[in-house]
């Protein structure tokens, strides 16, 4: 029996002080203790143009909490020559209205408030280049991937601004840089292009007492320090198959806290409930001694019922404090 709210518990999870039990993150992303708030525009339509002027298509809804909704594609970039930077128009963060309503019916006194921002900054430029485009200018026409991904952080710290003033707890971004087992780019590109703009993100967001959380999909290890340094709170997925969970934690687990762990490209989509229950076990020792995990699919998508089941089910079962090995 609990003693303590789910707040209360996840609050001592991301904090690495030792909670009750291992917080749950479902397939649709919903986390007991916390409600998630986003702003007007900022998820890309599944078959429509968005407020950057890109294209997407391919989406579909939810048809249940093992079926999550499924994120479109981006089909035409509005910036695919990088020449083009001077004359696009980037919409507008303090358009009136983004954030209006966004904590009406929410009792903040039962849950964290997490403001997301969805493509932060180097999705939001493949979305806008296109990613063939913006790794070949990664390589021959640096000042003006630079002088985008500027633009692009200078928006998004209005926005983060927008979110603290309605006094969010934490603020999750997502911005993928790995691939299943490198970067997408160079670990000293990534330091000389996006790390600066990812830092003055993360650096608005401490100044304005609230947490960082970054989702980043894929390998990343080389990354981990540097996010460290710049301030990032928390990290997601962790992919299991990318990146070396045992050394992640050895490593970061004094400076971050993190979420993920249950591999879903093969686990939760082919594997049967005994060998996720042994996998979610396994997973939750290694992660969650101390504090500072959250259990988690590594990626949202459809999975079979009888496994969605078996990982919540085992998450309960053995995500009780103290953490048996």
């Amino acid at each position: 029996m609990t003693t303590i709210s789910p707040k209360e518990n996840l609050i001592r999870a991301i904090s690495r002080c030792t909670p009750e039990y291992v917080p749950i993150r479902r397939m649709n992303g919903q986390i007991d203790g916390m409600e998630t708030v986003i702003y007007r525009g900022a998820w890309p339509p599944s078959n429509g143009i968005d407020r950057w002027n890109v294209t997407w298509n391919g989406g579909f809804p939810a048809r249940c909490e093992w079926e999550p909704e499924q994120l479109s594609y981006a089909t035409h970039h509005p910036i695919s020559d990088l020449s083009q930077l001077d004359e696009y128009e980037f919409p507008d963060p303090s358009e009136p209205g983004l954030t209006d309503g966004l904590l009406d019916g929410i009792d903040r006194d039962q849950v964290l408030i997490s403001g997301r921002i969805q493509s932060c900054l180097f999705e939001r430029a493949l979305s806008l280049v296109g990613m063939e485009n913006l790794l070949i200018a990664v390589l021959d026409q640096q000042d003006r991937v630079r002088s985008l991904l500027q633009r692009i952080a200078d928006y998004q710290i209005v926005i983060v601004q927008r979110y603290l003033c309605l006094g969010v707890d934490n603020i999750r971004a997502t911005d993928d840089y790995g691939g299943q087992d490198r970067l997408l780019i160079s670990p000293k590109l990534w330091r000389s292009l996006i790390k600066p703009e990812l830092a003055r993100i993360v650096k608005a967001v401490k100044d304005g007492g609230a947490a960082f959380w970054l989702h980043s999909c894929g390998h990343i290890m080389e990354i981990i320090p540097d996010l460290v340094e710049i301030g990032v709170d928390i990290l997601d997925p962790i992919q299991s198959r990318a990146n070396d969970l045992v050394k992640i934690k050895q490593l970061y687990g004094q400076d971050l806290s993190f979420m993920g762990g249950i591999d879903t490209q093969q686990l939760l989509l082919l594997g049967n409930p005994e060998m996720i229950a042994q996998e979610v076990k396994k997973q939750i020792e290694l992660m969650a001694p101390g504090g500072g995990f959250i259990l988690g699919p590594e990626n949202i998508i459809a999975v079979p019922e009888i496994n969605y089941r078996a990982y919540i089910k085992a998450g309960k079962r053995f995500g009780k404090y103290p953490i048996l090995g």
